[in-house]
């Protein structure tokens, strides 16, 4: 034995893919693997342990110190290591490698009885196995294969005469032996008895086996079962196109059962540590492609499937299992390897929204291009209006702005009678500009029906005007609660649970609570609710309408006149004229010769339907307003 070696030392070498193997100087035999890549060379002949770097691959013809302790570098010495992987917790603490893992002692491996493959075996322990493996629907050669062995041993288990106290028995189990760099590192065992009080199953259906076990590991953590089945030494590929991670050994096993090759499962089932279990083997994880997390449908195997996602992230796909199935083994049971084949291939990332391709769109493309979409509503003005506002029910966000008593609530509060007149749809008000509700709707019955005076009108004539009001429309009040973004959400879902919501018409915004920690600013907290109220409209394609208030105006230059409104006057954050799909302006002219209502549109999102632009309005006494082509075109109008 030489203390270092290089390639030249293993002549007698053979091409595996991106590996050698060569004869062991040690054991002899033909199971020396040597990485090409890092010359990281181990031996996996019978727990041999053989290994460490070619001098070919170190500065100055010596082994790196990363690789004395095991044959994998420290995390830092990878910087394209994923985010996910353990850090140090203190500096004195390094990450584990796979070589800490301490080889199970040889007296228990003696213990463990390789499964016999002969036809004329009698050993009860070996039946007991074979018979619990056949049931799962595990073939005796999967087994083999797995190292799965057998043995009788000791589980702990509540007793079943007095359930306060914990007892050891002895039971016919079977041996989930694990191995890492080819060493045997720890063994579980679980009882392969049939419950002695279980109802008999029907014919073809399986036994019910008792669920005991216990476990040999010289190291903790555990290693994930199977994790040489990733090991950059015994695979091929450069990079492994996926892994499948389940909860339990007999889930690993019912997927090697079904030719799944790539497959671990966590060290402790649901309660596993996920940045202990895996941090020795990070280096070998960076080479999966695909995460397929195939999890358990109870509680605790949701609560795994949810841990494991946070962990490993984009690269997670996840399954689907069939109904009545707790776990794979219960699909391998119940349908056979063909529909576990059918769930592990059809894994799937989480559907999500935020990601659209053209094939989940296809018809829905082809519908635009025959024309066949939403071509948008008149708002009940006329022609002049619809040039410049002219919604579709895709729902967003529409700023309305203007000085102070220029109009602003007057003006929607007529827009939204009209379209609940025109089209229909449903409006819920949340107006602190209007404290009185009842007025408030009384005004809404006055547009309605085009009168400004309605005190003739018999109670009769006025209720078929009021049902139609509690048909369409609805106040929030918010005096319960502090107007807060969230707050105003959850009541807006509330009612919108209940209702056909189509407008939210928060008038002002002066009075909502936006800024949510001390240390943001204006312009973060504007920001932060605008893309809540937006976000929230286009997904339940309502328009969220805020009144907005400009900030303090200037003197022109060179002239006695303010600046005009636009797009970046609304106070607070210039956030306003970024995140709106619409932003309007009103401004109400009342001088001599001159009475009119201007509404500008400043910005349109979509300008197929509708631009920028400017109407001309005149106001009836009872609060309707009439759209003109121009000024001079609302002098010649006499109401």
């Amino acid at each position: 034995m030489k203390p270092y070696y290089s390639l030249s030392d293993f002549p007698e070498r053979k091409n595996a893919g991106k590996n050698f193997v060569a004869r062991c100087p040690k054991c002899g035999t033909m199971h020396l693997y040597i990485s090409k890549a890092k010359g990281l060379y181990h031996c996996f002949y019978a727990g041999c342990g053989f290994g460490g770097i070619l001098t070919d691959y170190c500065k100055n013809n010596r082994p790196l110190t990363a690789y004395t302790a095991g044959r994998a570098a420290p995390h830092a010495a990878h910087p394209a290591a994923a985010p996910h992987h353990h850090t140090a917790s203190s500096p004195s603490e390094v990450p584990m490698l796979p070589g800490d893992y301490k080889t199970l002692a040889p007296e228990l491996m003696k213990k463990i009885k390789p499964l016999d493959p002969s036809d004329q075996c009698t050993d009860p322990d070996q039946l007991a196995a074979r018979r619990y493996l056949a049931d799962q629907g595990i073939s005796l050669t999967t087994a083999i294969a797995a190292h799965i062995g057998c043995l009788r041993h000791y589980c702990i288990t509540k007793d079943s005469d007095d359930k306060r106290e914990q007892a050891s028995h002895v039971f016919p189990c079977i041996a989930y032996v694990n191995y890492v760099d080819g060493r045997p590192v720890n063994a579980k065992y679980r009882s392969c008895s049939p419950l002695a009080s279980a109802t008999p199953t029907a014919e073809g259906q399986p036994a019910a086996y008792t669920k005991f076990w216990s476990q040999d590991s010289p190291t903790t953590p555990c290693a994930p079962y199977n994790i040489d089945c990733i090991n950059p030494l015994l695979v091929e590929e450069e990079t492994i196109p996926r892994l499948i991670i389940v909860e339990g050994e007999k889930d690993a096993l019912v997927l090697m059962e079904a030719g799944y090759r790539h497959v671990i499962s966590v060290p402790a089932g649901a309660a596993s540590d996920l940045d202990r279990c895996f941090e020795a083997f990070a280096t070998w994880l960076d080479q999966v492609a695909d995460i397929v997390i195939c999890g358990d449908t109870d509680l605790p195997g949701r609560t795994l499937v949810k841990r494991l996602s946070d962990y490993f992230g984009a690269r997670c796909l996840f399954t689907l299992l069939p109904g009545g199935c707790k776990d794979i083994g219960d699909a391998m049971q119940l349908y056979g390897p063909k529909v576990v084949k059918e769930v592990i291939d059809g894994a799937r990332a989480f559907h999500t929204t935020d990601i659209i391709t053209v094939d989940q769109r296809r018809q829905k493309v082809i519908d635009v291009l025959h024309g066949n979409y939403d071509h948008g509503y008149s708002v009940g003005y006329g022609p002049l209006t619809d040039r410049v506002f002219h919604p579709t029910d895709i729902g967003g966000l529409i700023i309305m702005t203007g000085m102070p008593n220029s109009g602003k609530t007057d003006f929607l509060n007529d827009l939204t009678s009209r379209i609940m007149r025109h089209t229909k749809r449903f409006v819920c008000y949340l107006s602190f500009e209007v404290p009185d509700k009842d007025k408030h709707i009384a005004h809404l019955v006055h547009l309605l029906l085009g009168k400004a005076n309605t005190s003739a009108y018999t109670d009769e004539q006025l209720t078929p005007y009021i049902d139609f009001l509690n048909a369409h429309m609805i106040h929030l009040d918010m005096h319960e609660v502090a107007p807060t973004p969230a707050n105003i959400l959850h009541w807006a879902d509330l009612v919108r649970r209940r209702h056909p919501l189509k407008y939210l018409v928060i008038d002002p915004y002066l009075f909502v609570e936006a800024q949510s920690g001390k240390d943001e600013t204006e312009t973060q907290s504007i920001k932060a609710m605008l893309t809540r109220f937006q976000s929230w409209g286009r997904e339940h394609h309502i328009w969220v309408i805020i009144v907005a208030h400009p900030r303090s105006l200037k003197k022109a230059d060179g002239k006695n006149e303010m600046e005009t409104i636009n797009m970046y006057t609304i106070s607070g954050s210039a956030n306003w004229a970024n995140l709106a799909d619409f932003i309007l302006s009103i401004t109400r002219i009342s001088e001599p010769g001159r009475a009119f209502t201007r509404l500008d549109v400043l910005k349109v999102r979509d300008q197929e339907l509708c631009s920028t632009g400017t109407v001309y309005y005149t106001r009836r006494p009872c609060g309707r307003y009439d759209e003109h082509e121009s000024e001079e075109e609302c002098y010649s109008r006499d109401y």
